[in-house]
């Protein structure tokens, strides 16, 4: 094993999902927001349109960096899960490792356990100990691991990003960068925060697309969590430009206690019976309880639009009840795009931009096979392999 021992560089944090606490649950809601009683310009409505055509079809996906790095002999990494419990970190971290393993590098997952006793900083002080070359944190930001992230990097760890926010960003204290490979999933989104703001943009464009531009939304948000608050952002500040738009009410999520997700969900459901779209920033709020929620409610009329397609989402979107609508952002492409920036930081270089886009699925277009997960419309495992000479 080749130690990278007094390379010194930035280090990273990351999420896919979620970063924070995962144990989700409802704090709170806010009031009306939009300007409904006013009708919305044709103008906004076809540009909503056409950027809802544009995300059914390839959407804003592309192959990866056809050059770059051959891969790094024999490196050693852990990869720093929040919580081993919650599905979608569970899957990737297998694509983080399969992709490793593609390089012909060792991976080990840490369960992070949600951080009960620590356990993000527990992790990456237990991959400093065991000399691992690089580390790839999965939903953990930089902020609650930062001490242990710099001994990490005076240790010579390599640190990636799945898709957690640095601690430069404005949400983590604005302070020192500490990331070697920052996530830079696309040329169009050179930061994490313009991925997730645009995620948001484009849920609110649908909004605008499917109702003509006339809709009493029901918004579930994620509160407290960086990722949530840019998809949140890049949501209501689209959603303001469609005059015939109001944001009814907006359930605030943060990561504390999911056991009253459904409840407060539903609570606010049957104060809004005019309700007619109902968005939700974060898939597995569906999981958490509000899919339960919508198909007990029976209301075939709500348009209801969901977030980055789990498997569990794309099976709900099959059955025909509850969510109707999620944005694949490929957890298998991101995954592959992460280790390549790790590559890239082994050798001294910065993170390249990959391709990982947005496409719009529903029940009739880009919904994978039962039983399968999302990955997109780009070969990116073998265009990776090829790029790195395996």
């Amino acid at each position: 094993m080749r130690h990278h021992s007094r390379r010194r560089a930035p280090i990273v944090g990351a999420l896919l999902i979620f970063p924070l606490s995962i144990a989700l649950a409802a704090c709170g809601s806010s009031g009306s927001q939009g300007s409904a009683g006013t009708v919305t310009s044709a103008q906004v409505v076809k540009e909503s349109t056409d950027a809802v055509t544009r995300a059914y079809a390839q959407g804003d996906y592309t192959p990866p960096p056809a050059g770059g790095p051959e891969a790094a002999p024999g490196e050693n990494i852990w990869v720093i899960s929040a919580w081993q419990q919650v599905h979608a970190l569970v899957y990737q971290g297998k694509e983080v490792s399969a992709a490793a393993g593609a390089l012909g590098w060792k991976a080990r997952v840490c369960d992070g356990r949600n951080n009960e006793n620590g356990g993000w900083a527990g992790c990456v002080r237990q991959a400093t100990a065991a000399r691992a070359d690089g580390i790839v944190l999965l939903a953990v930001d930089c902020a609650p691991v930062r001490q242990a992230l710099v001994e990490a990097r005076r240790a010579g760890v390599k640190i990636a990003s799945f898709s957690g926010f640095d601690c430069d960003d404005p949400s983590q204290g604005g302070s020192k960068p500490l990331f070697d490979a920052p996530p830079r999933f696309s040329a169009t989104t050179p930061t994490l925060a313009d991925f997730y703001t645009r995620m948001g943009r484009l849920r609110a464009d649908t909004v605008i697309a499917k109702t003509k531009g006339d809709a009493k939304i029901l918004h579930v948000a994620f509160e407290d969590v960086a990722m949530g608050e840019y998809q949140a952002k890049g949501f209501t500040d689209r959603i303001a430009a469609c005059g015939g738009c109001e944001i009814v009410e907006s359930v605030k999520i943060s990561p504390a206690d999911v056991p009253t997700i459904r409840q407060k969900f539903e609570t606010a459901l049957l104060k809004h019976p005019q309700v007619d779209v109902v968005t939700v920033d974060i898939d597995h709020f569906f999981v958490a309880g509000v899919q339960q929620a919508l198909v007990a409610a029976n209301r075939p009329g709500l348009l209801v639009v969901g977030g980055e397609c789990q498997i569990d989402n794309a099976n709900y979107i099959r059955s025909g009840k509850g969510q109707q609508i999620c944005y694949g952002s490929s957890a298998g492409y991101r995954a592959y795009a992460t280790v390549d920036a790790l590559n890239r930081a082994f050798d001294g270089r910065p993170p390249a931009a990959a391709g990982v886009g947005l496409q719009i699925v529903d029940k009739d277009r880009n919904l994978p096979a039962p039983g399968a997960e999302y990955t997109g419309p780009v070969d990116y495992a073998a265009l990776y392999k090829r790029a790195w000479n395996r």
